[in-house]
């Protein structure tokens, strides 16, 4: 398990996911802009990343609510 996650969306969610079956819950700490990454594709990246799996990572927090629950 690596410590940096980056890439497409769908390797992020996988990657995330590993960690997520290691180590349980855990809290998310985000950096787009970094290593003199130009700020325009570190905003495409956010928004990306807003739009693809941020969304996943919701219902992420809704299931274990609802198990939770039970």
């Amino acid at each position: 398990m690596q410590a940096a996650i980056w890439g497409p969306p769908d390797r992020i969610l996988r990657e995330l996911e590993a960690r997520r079956g290691v180590i349980g819950e855990f809290e998310l700490n985000t950096a787009f802009r970094f290593g003199g990454l130009p700020f325009d594709l570190a905003e495409r990246s956010l928004k990306l990343f807003a739009k693809e799996v941020l969304p996943v990572l919701k219902t992420w927090n809704t299931q274990e609510t609802a198990h939770a629950a039970e």
